[in-house]
């Protein structure tokens, strides 16, 4: 094998993370772009624990909802990321749903 070859596997490589990034990030603006999608999205930011206190009183509770709301937090800094005009819209339409 060659430093040539070994150049190549890592842009290779490299182009297909990249790839891949870019299809995810188009997938999550898609959800975004739909009602449901928004909802779906708001009803998992929700349940993560993004918009409520982890803390219980019991440790281990305490760290399983950390956990928890760790994962909501990427999805939350993803659609920050990726289509933060939408947030606004989502969190308006849930909103305007908690008001009825």
């Amino acid at each position: 094998m060659t430093d040539f070859d070994d150049e190549q596997r890592l842009k290779d490589a490299e182009q297909k993370q990249k790839l891949a990034a870019e299809r995810q990030h188009d997938d999550l603006k898609h959800v975004m772009s739909s009602v449901q999608g928004r909802r779906h999205i708001w009803r998992l930011l929700s349940n993560a624990g993004v918009f409520a206190l982890s803390f219980t009183g019991d440790n281990a509770a305490t760290n399983f909802n950390e956990g928890r709301r760790s994962e909501g937090l990427r999805l939350f800094n993803e659609v920050m990321t990726h289509c933060p005009d939408l947030y606004l819209t989502m969190a308006n339409e849930a909103r305007e749903e908690a008001d009825k």
